[in-house]
């Protein structure tokens, strides 16, 4: 039987050191391995298999891929290094494999008119509340920074003040993909990552990188001795054959459904995640099912980035890039698991629930050239943004017929995300004739509006007031209140929901537990991965008067404590109560203050 052999590396895979032993390891002597060679990533070999273990920036060693090939091994790691670690606190290196700026493929450059534009357009068709004129934008490695320029009065020593904190830039990679951040995070650091990620997603398989490195390493000498060089011309030629492409596409599809699992609930019985994908832009559904019941849930933008990289080695198959993707996964019995992979190569016009703006398959086009072109999707494509009807004629090949099936547990419902809206799970007057109305897409009261991924803070703090008797019993007055919005401008509406009751122990209002259930199931997992990326990254912000960041939490004049320091978070009496080791009284956060419900597991994550 195989030995197992243990290897400490590094970032890049390089080996720092290796042994053998006869039995698998545990994890905690492969953590305590790796934290015995001072790296951040082991491998567990036995045979052609491979296990990759990694420790995140809290310290916590974990599984990332329990058995898989050398190459899919690397992808993984570079993937969590990119998702964990980078860029670091030092900033990017140029010498990481993720600091080379990506190729610019066979779209090129943009030039900063077209970057502006095409921010100006996601501005006006998302219905953002950001100024659309006099916007600036900065050249970086992997495309354009756009942002409105903020004017401030050097000579008057108060008015940095006055600037707004937390507005977003839109980062614009050269593909036309548009991600917006905040200021809040260092611009250097924004640029390294976003660069990271395109870097990440479009770079060439070993083989061809290989072959470019030594091809750069050739013009490199020649260079440097200022003499003709022996090698007058040096050539690139052929590409991994079809069937390794292959293996390798199947191999991280794998990996995804892997990961996609964690992000459901305990003992669940089947999933199916659907994506549909340009390269600009992307659409993912992902539903668990539990005793037959449904359960959504989010994708996070992590394992996103890990379907981009699935699409772009697929788009080196004779079919091309897909236009959707579907992945089932089955539980056996005895913990075993089938995976189901379907591809969707645009035969047929796609579902409107899942079919992307026009603009989105230009650029998909452009970067993916393909000899053959649906004719809806060309039409689509070209109709600059205005709806077309699905043509009547069929493609002799449907979609169906050119679905790849790599595993046989085809699901027994279909995706989980239904084309037309779904109904309100709640429609209640707040105070004497507005209703707040809420579904699965966003939530309404009056004419504020905010879907639900626009949303970036909630609250829902719950007050009693008692009103003392003197000749009459004393009389309670409960007031519930349910707020979401957006840092700087947001529609005030939405900010202070509230319902009143009265009654010592009265019994919560409906439409208030539910928005509080549904935030808690769909919004704050969103948000508390959203704000554990940015202090890992080197950002901050402030809940209340509290301000968190990488070091740890910071109350001006109160408390500067570290992550370690911290012995203790509770909620309760409508505050978050923060104990810090030699410290005799909490430190208190109103739960009425914007994200103050995530304070708890903020803590419980960094402290570890």
């Amino acid at each position: 039987m195989p030995r197992h052999v243990l290897a400490a590396t590094r970032m890049d895979g390089r080996e720092i050191a290796r042994e053998e032993r006869p039995a698998a390891p545990s994890l905690a002597m492969i953590a305590a391995y790796g934290d015995l060679h001072a790296c951040d990533y082991v491998t567990v070999s036995q045979g052609e298999s491979v296990g990759l273990y990694a420790r995140d920036p809290g310290g916590t060693w974990d599984a990332v891929s329990p058995g898989t090939d050398a190459v899919t091994t690397d992808e993984m790691r570079l993937w969590f290094e990119l998702t964990h670690h980078y860029p670091g606190p030092d900033g990017a290196d140029p010498n990481h494999p993720l600091g080379r700026a990506p190729q610019p493929g066979a779209v090129g450059r943009i030039d900063e008119q077209r970057a502006i534009a095409l921010v100006q357009e996601h501005i006006a068709t998302g219905g953002l509340d950001y100024p659309l004129q006099g916007l600036a934008a900065d050249r970086f490695a992997a495309g354009w920074s756009v942002y409105a320029p903020v004017d401030v009065d050097d000579s008057d020593p108060m008015a940095f003040l006055d600037m707004p904190v937390g507005r977003s830039v839109f980062m614009v990679g050269d593909t036309g993909r548009i991600k917006e951040v905040t200021s809040a995070i260092p611009p250097g650091q924004a640029d390294a990552l976003f660069t990271a990620e395109e870097a990440f997603v479009r770079r060439a398989p070993a083989e061809e990188a290989f072959m470019n490195d030594l091809k750069a390493e050739f013009e490199r000498l020649d260079a440097r001795s200022g003499q003709p060089g022996a090698t007058t011309d040096f050539t690139v030629v052929g590409t991994p054959p079809e069937d390794m492409t292959a293996a390798r596409v199947t191999a991280l599809t794998d990996e995804i459904a892997r990961q996609l699992a964690l992000c459901g609930p305990q003992r669940w019985e089947r999933m199916v995640a659907a994506f549909s994908c340009a390269v600009s832009a992307e659409t993912a559904d992902l539903c668990f099912w539990q005793h037959e019941q449904p359960i959504e849930a989010r994708v996070p933008e992590q394992i996103a980035l890990l379907v981009r990289r699935q699409r772009h080695l697929a788009a080196a198959m004779p079919a091309g890039p897909w236009l959707r993707l579907l992945v089932a996964v089955t539980q056996g019995p005895g913990g075993q698991a089938q995976v189901s992979t379907q591809y969707d190569y645009g035969d047929e016009r796609l579902p409107d629930g899942q079919l992307l703006a026009p603009r989105h398959y230009r650029n998909d086009l452009a970067a993916y050239p393909r000899a053959e072109v649906p004719a809806w999707l060309r039409a689509y494509a070209g109709a600059n943004g205005r709806r077309t009807a699905s043509p009547r004629t069929a493609s002799p090949r449907t979609a169906s017929q050119r679905t790849a099936s790599l595993r046989t547990a085809t699901p027994r419902s279909a995706p989980p995300r239904q084309e037309a809206p779904g109904r309100p799970f709640v429609d209640s007057p707040v105070g004497w004739t507005t209703r707040v109305v809420a579904d699965q897409q966003r939530i309404t009261y009056g004419g504020d509006s905010l879907t639900w991924e626009e949303i970036e803070w909630v609250r829902y703090p719950v007050s009693r007031t008692k009103h003392q008797g003197f000749l009459f019993p004393s009389m309670y007055t409960n007031i519930y209140t349910f707020g979401v919005g957006r840092y700087g401008s947001s529609p005030k509406g939405l900010e202070n929901l509230t319902w009143s009751k009265g009654g010592k122990r009265p019994e919560a209002p409906e439409a208030w537990l539910a928005l509080v259930e549904f935030a808690q199931r769909v919004l704050e997992p969103r948000l508390l991965a959203q704000h554990l990326d940015l202090i890992r990254r080197g950002g901050s912000f402030s809940i209340g008067e509290m301000r968190v960041h990488r070091g740890g939490l910071t109350l001006r004049g109160v408390m500067e404590a570290d992550w370690g320091s911290l012995t203790d978070v509770k909620v309760a009496d409508g505050l978050v109560w923060i104990h810090e080791r030699g410290r005799q009284q909490a430190v208190r956060v109103s739960l009425g203050s914007a994200n103050a419900v995530l304070l708890p597991r903020i803590v419980a994550a960094m402290a570890v």
